[in-house]
């Protein structure tokens, strides 16, 4: 059987992603992903939870949180010989990356999103010194505005 871990940022969203887990479980493991469920609770765990996914083979990873959360998650399988299918639910304030590949804001809609995906799109990710980005990078005056 196929594995998946759910990485869940369970304070986004203003601490609504964690009302959606049940929904985002059931329709995981309705695709037919035996089911891992990683919850963070500090910096740096997504990246963590998702290099270990990727360090014992799981087959697709999906972060569930803001533009932070899903930084963290690519952070932890950019540079992995094993890279399992990537996936996110947005609930962030901006979510710039969903925003940007055209993933739905709405919880509903992209938990559904996420059930009827059977493709893969590709994303590039940078590096800059020891530090990935997905999306946006951001220097001086904005970053500390932001």
């Amino acid at each position: 059987m196929q594995r998946a871990m759910i990485i869940l940022n369970p304070s986004s969203g203003n601490e609504e992603a964690k009302n959606y887990k049940d929904f985002i479980c059931d329709v995981v493991e309705s695709k037919g992903y035996d089911l891992t469920m990683r919850e963070t609770e500090k910096a740096h765990d997504a990246t963590l939870f998702a290099r270990e996914a990727a360090e014992k083979g799981y087959d697709y990873v999906i972060a569930v949180g803001g533009d932070g959360t899903i930084n963290e998650a690519v952070s932890g399988l950019a540079e992995q010989k094993y890279q399992p299918l990537f996936s996110l639910v947005p609930f962030g304030t901006v979510n710039d990356f969903a925003r940007a590949i055209g993933v739905p804001l709405k919880p509903e809609q992209a938990i559904q999103w996420v059930k009827e995906a059977n493709t893969e799109q590709l994303a590039d990710i940078g590096k800059i010194n020891d530090r990935y980005f997905v999306n946006v990078v951001a220097l001086g005056a904005i970053a500390e505005a932001t």
